[in-house]
């Protein structure tokens, strides 16, 4: 068992050498390149026009990205949460609630003339009415109110 873990310990020693050394090998020449011979650049990038294309735009991740999680969202959000919750959900059941109001208090405001002879006939006829529901309603023999006999 100490052997195995040695030699997978040699291996990530010789790993991690590799990787450096293709690190410093890429530095050293993106400097020859771009800061020494920047001539060279353009012809390079014109010879691999595809790979460098596609590096140039970032292996299209963004692209994709747009079209497979922005895209749709925005029109979740705009066709369902904004049109549909919101406008007519919310929206509607605010207005709704709103104009049901209007509509009781225009419907009381006209029951409402202003004139105070007017209201003391409406007192004088509702206390009647009152007055006979107690007295003459039919009840069976019955008082309807337990102090009237």
């Amino acid at each position: 068992m100490v052997g195995a873990e040695a030699e997978v310990h040699s291996l990530e020693i010789w790993l991690a050498a590799v990787a450096v050394a293709v690190a410093l090998a890429g530095a050293l020449f993106a400097y020859w390149l771009y800061l020494k011979r920047p001539e060279k650049a353009d012809g390079v990038a014109k010879s691999l026009k595809p790979a460098y294309t596609t590096l140039l735009n970032k292996y299209y991740v963004d692209e994709l990205y747009a079209a497979a999680v922005v895209r749709p969202l925005l029109w979740i959000s705009t066709n369902v949460l904004w049109k549909t919750v919101d406008v007519a959900g919310i929206d509607g059941a605010v207005n709704g609630i709103a104009e049901g109001a209007k509509a009781i208090g225009d419907g009381v405001r006209h029951a409402q003339s202003g004139n105070t002879r007017s209201y003391a006939v409406w007192v004088v006829v509702g206390a009647l009415v009152v007055i006979a529901v107690i007295f003459f309603w039919p009840s069976g023999g019955k008082p309807v109110l337990g102090m009237v006999h």
